[in-house]
């Protein structure tokens, strides 16, 4: 079940939404190098991210997240904590359409599913943005809605909203 972000708003049944289906977000590297280097005040090198985004574009043979050398790794994680400085200073994400006018219903944001008991699941897209809004505590992110599973369809759009430091599944 790997759904991209053109299945926004999509609803699809099935038990993708189900807890063994689903991985902890902590799990992965990329999330867990936010939150050393944002919370335990690690450098980008000493997460080892430099190292796991040099496999993965040697693994993939095409740039991984616009990058395909050391020099461009390390320019894109300057970039993520000057973003991070920005929204600690600001207290907020920007959306997409903030972030580049021509941008449609948050496409490039963080991406997020909704299962049938309503728990929001994350869907795989920004997942440095949503790392920033859990460590910083940000009660309300923009984010592109993905799939949703039938049951949900009652009661979805009136449920309580979770903040963002509550969610802590993956696909």
């Amino acid at each position: 079940f790997a759904w991209k972000q053109r299945d926004s708003g999509r609803v699809i049944g099935g038990d993708w939404d189900q807890q063994e289906n689903l991985v902890e977000i902590a799990s992965r590297l990329k999330y867990n190098a936010c939150m050393e280097r944002w919370k335990l005040n690690k450098t980008w090198e000493e997460t080892g991210i430099y190292n796991f985004m040099l496999e993965f574009i040697k693994r993939r043979n095409s740039p991984v997240d616009k990058c395909s050398s050391l020099d461009d790794i390390i320019a894109r994680y300057e970039r993520l904590d000057k973003l991070y400085e920005h929204i600690k200073l600001t207290g907020k994400l920007k959306t997409q359409r903030e972030l580049n006018p021509s941008c449609f219903n948050e496409e490039g944001g963080i991406y997020l599913h909704v299962g049938r008991q309503n728990q929001v699941i994350f869907g795989g897209g920004g997942i440095h943005r949503l790392a920033i809004a859990k460590i910083l505590k940000i009660s309300s992110i923009p984010a592109q809605l993905g799939v949703l599973h039938p049951e949900a369809l009652r009661t979805w759009k009136t449920y309580k909203q979770q903040p963002a430091s509550s969610l802590t599944l993956i696909r």
